[in-house]
């Protein structure tokens, strides 16, 4: 493809997640000012909804200042002032993300694939820009300059992936991918020259930590389809006492998808330990639920009760997932030529512990932040205790793994060679016996 050919569809991918992020959820809001309010509201109220909404799944916060009145009725603590919104919506951000992998996928394979990259970014920067621009109101204003930062910064996260890891940038002619090769040949140069000891240490912990998160997260989004699927019946009950009718259901269950990805990362932190908070003075632990008002989300009615019989033995999950990523690690240990060295044995399950635990706190940042004004500021898991606890329960685990790796890997090898010297004594006896005939 020429240059202008793969600007073009980097442009029209870009185009993709304005149409499909905003779309989501702005098609069952127009077919509900349609149908149930007869075209009697100013449309632009919906409009705004779904723009802010989109903007918030991608990062941007929101300032909210509600009318006095109005917040006299909700009787909400802060809310005669204006307070800023920053929940994310996580499944929105995952969407974009899945849209930027997409987009790199398609350009990998292109001549001039930086050059697509870099107008897929500004034109989902400029989507943004004008999003927020035409989204605010007296009674809501989200951040311009963040509108225009953060979605396309998330927009290239999920390019990144599928561009970088597909493409080969030691064939390309443009100066931009001469560049790349370059630079990627020296880090290579870098990476080369560091003591093998240092590289197994870092290696394992990097590869040991991301399964780590990848087992606790996926347990979490099991447990999550439990509790959805146990308690069926509050969420219906829930539905039926907010009278939102049928297009109105199926735009609060869409909005409610969004914050999937944030439930599961709320219940890997109470598999965890720590647990979570749904406002000030809350929380959600695996001793128990202790929450006071919160938001009329059906899918809330899901929150796991605790299981004070069991307390913390919850935790367990997180271990056996430490202890079996040591075990699945230990091939590449011995590999790597150092595998009756103790300290790198060590060494390599804290690396695992840290690894996993930094990227569960980051993402039980990103899974949390204000929820409204008052006590629900304090939305989400704490990201200090979900890092303390899970390099407390993932490194220990690991190094564990490790060590049974090893043992298990001396005790064949003590067996197998046993075993070849009774064979070889065994050969020995029946040639001897053999060269007796023969004189006979």
């Amino acid at each position: 493809m020429n240059r202008p050919f793969t600007a073009f569809l980097a442009f029209l991918d870009a185009l993709l997640v304005g149409a499909i992020g905003l779309g989501i959820l702005l098609i069952p809001l127009t077919i509900l000012w349609l149908t149930q309010f007869e075209l009697a509201v100013d449309y632009g109220a919906f409009w705004r909804v779904a723009a802010n909404f989109w903007l918030l799944g991608n990062g941007v916060d929101l300032l909210v200042t509600i009318d006095p009145t109005l917040a006299l009725q909700l009787a909400l603590q802060g809310a005669g002032v204006p307070f800023d919104i920053g929940f994310a919506p996580l499944g929105v951000a995952v969407l974009t993300v899945l849209l930027g992998w997409r987009s790199g996928r398609r350009l990998a394979d292109s001549d001039h694939r930086l050059l697509g990259a870099a107008v897929g970014v500004l034109t989902v920067a400029a989507i943004g820009w004008l999003v927020a621009s035409g989204a605010g109101s007296d009674s809501a204003r989200p951040s311009v300059v963040q509108a225009l930062v953060f979605p396309a910064v998330i927009y290239a996260i999920g390019m990144a992936t599928s561009l970088f890891t597909r493409a080969d940038f030691s064939t390309a002619t443009d100066p931009a991918g001469q560049a790349v090769d370059i630079l990627a040949r020296s880090l290579r140069g870098i990476v080369d020259r560091v003591p093998t000891p240092v590289a197994t240490v870092i290696s394992l912990g990097a590869r040991g930590g991301a399964m780590a998160v990848a087992g606790v997260m996926g347990v979490a989004g099991l447990l999550v389809c439990v509790l959805i699927l146990g308690h069926y019946g509050q969420i219906i009950s829930l539905y039926e006492s907010l009278q939102s009718q049928l297009v109105g259901g199926i735009a609060l269950t869409v909005g409610q998808l969004s914050i999937v990805p944030n439930m599961v990362i709320w219940a890997a932190s109470w598999l965890l330990g720590p647990g979570f908070a749904l406002g000030t003075g809350s929380v959600v632990s695996p001793l128990g639920t202790q929450v006071g008002l919160i938001p009329a989300l059906p899918i809330l009615g899901a929150l796991p009760q605790g299981a004070p019989a069991l307390g913390y033995a919850v935790i367990v999950v997180p271990v056996v997932v430490g202890f079996a990523v040591g075990v699945l690690l230990k091939p590449r240990l011995t590999s790597a030529g150092t595998p009756s060295s103790p300290v790198v044995l060590v060494l390599s399950g804290i690396m695992v512990g840290i690894v996993g635990a930094s990227m569960l706190a980051l993402l039980a940042i990103w899974s949390g932040g204000a929820a409204g004004p008052g006590r629900l500021v304090d939305v989400g898991p704490d990201p200090a205790a979900v890092w303390l606890w899970s390099v407390l329960e993932l490194a220990p685990s690991a190094v564990l793994g490790l060590t049974v790796g090893l043992t298990r890997r001396l005790f064949s090898s003590s067996s197998g060679g046993v075993g070849a010297g009774r064979a070889a004594e065994g050969d020995g006896d029946r040639t001897s016996a053999e060269a007796d005939t023969n004189k006979l």
